[in-house]
């Protein structure tokens, strides 16, 4: 008995050394020191390709990458919050959705240390919408969202004789003069179209405004859409706009032929290839005006897991001159907000082939950029601009509503969406 014993404890001690490790392995995940997951929500595959560069000098850092579409980002995210799910490490974020997020109490302060950032080095004019009620940012913006227009070349000539980027914006300054100049073209030349859509023109006027929609709860200057609907209306009645929804099969074919003449265009666009379809095309300022609209914004929600890794990597890529020249010669090249690179020779050219050799760089720094002021914060800046375009939707749908009724639309959408907010300089009318 005393024998059996003696052959029983090592093997009882093999047994718990053996299960100890199994259970260690089974546990282990990848908060080793052999690798760190990095999980990062986008839509496009930018950041794959730029983690690979940046995986070369940190082997030991994986990615998850989760690609949301844009249309769902913004309510994936809320339902993720809602339901304390996990959220990424970093989040990639259109800057025109960000007015429904609470930023400052979701994502990192970036202005503490140890990150610190020098808001000196960052160049964008509507840092006002990444701030927490310190005034810290939360955020970092990627892509610029200041944004033109981009035209067709084969109709510009027909119609203007020329097409020269600078002539035609002289030409098509006001939404005036593409409602005269453009009947004028259409009526004559059949199944030719200004505009794709009522959609484009309509996010090319909400993001003129250089006022805040909303502050304090209460919708500032609410005529501003009451004006933004009677110019979308002529269009329509008018002829000047086809019913290619924005972002459909239709408004992606439209541009492999020389039926429409302006699309609205932001950098990030350009880089993406969306208007690589063989037809000439040429970039200007848009009528009355440049505009916000597309550009992005990355952020490190609080609850990541790998804070560190996640900062090193964003600062990397928008925070650095290799990150500045890595967006450049990436795609048909883009410029991201890190202003120190903008003092590198030659960093503001951007020829894009796909444009004629258009140097986009060029028109965009000298002619489009200049015109953007600093914005105000502005509160529930998606809400209201979600329910402005399902108006505009409505409007492009039925041939029976009118500017007017357009508007009372808008407002009473307004009350339903945001009970909150003020809304009686308009039942004052």
């Amino acid at each position: 008995m005393k024998k059996l014993k003696w052959i029983l404890i090592p093997i009882v001690i093999a047994l718990i050394i053996s299960n100890t490790y199994l259970f260690m392995n089974i546990h282990k995940d990848d908060t080793t020191d052999d690798y760190v997951t990095l999980t990062i929500w986008g839509y496009d595959n930018y950041i794959l390709d730029a983690f690979s560069e940046y995986q070369i000098k940190h082997p030991n850092l994986k990615l998850n990458f989760i690609k949301v579409d844009e249309s769902e980002y913004f309510n994936k995210l809320k339902q993720a919050i809602a339901l304390n799910e996990p959220l990424p490490d970093i989040c990639i974020l259109d800057s025109g959705s960000i007015a429904g997020i609470d930023g400052g109490e979701l994502f990192v302060d970036l202005e503490k240390e140890p990150y610190a950032i020098n808001r000196k080095n960052v160049i964008e004019y509507s840092l006002a919408q990444y701030e927490n009620n310190q005034g810290h940012l939360w955020a970092v913006p990627a892509t610029l969202s200041a944004s033109g227009v981009v035209y067709n070349r084969n109709i510009a000539s027909h119609m203007l004789g020329s097409d020269d980027p600078y002539q035609v914006n002289v030409v098509f300054s006001s939404w005036a003069d593409v409602i005269s100049k453009g009947h004028s073209y259409c009526t004559n030349n059949p199944e030719h179209y200004i505009f794709a859509n009522l959609q484009d023109p309509a996010i090319i006027m909400f993001g003129q405004s250089k006022e805040a929609y909303i502050q304090n709860n209460k919708l500032l200057e609410p005529y501003r859409f009451a004006n933004y609907f009677k110019i979308l209306y002529s269009l329509k009645t008018h002829e000047l706009t086809a019913n290619y929804q924005l972002g459909s099969p239709g408004w992606y074919d439209s541009l492999k032929r020389d039926e429409v003449f302006f699309y609205p265009c932001s950098l990030n666009m350009i880089s993406r290839g969306v208007f690589d379809s063989g037809t000439s095309f040429g970039f200007t300022r848009s009528p009355s005006g440049s505009y916000s609209w597309g550009g992005t914004v990355w952020a490190i929600p609080q609850k990541s897991r790998y804070i560190n890794e996640a900062w090193d990597f964003l600062k990397t890529m928008l925070l650095s001159p290799s990150g500045a020249m890595y967006a450049k010669n990436y795609g048909n090249g883009t410029f991201i907000s890190y202003l120190p690179a903008y003092e590198l020779e030659g960093y503001k050219s951007l020829p894009v082939k796909e444009f004629n050799n258009q140097d986009v760089g060029e028109i965009y720094f000298d002619y489009i950029y200049p015109q953007i002021e600093e914005l105000p914060y502005s509160q529930y800046q998606s809400v209201i601009y979600d329910v402005y375009l399902e108006v505009v939707l409505a409007m492009m749908m039925d041939d029976t509503l009118d500017a007017d009724e357009s508007y009372a639309l808008f407002i009473q959408r307004v009350k339903e969406e945001l009970p909150q907010v003020d809304l009686l300089e308009v039942s004052d009318e």
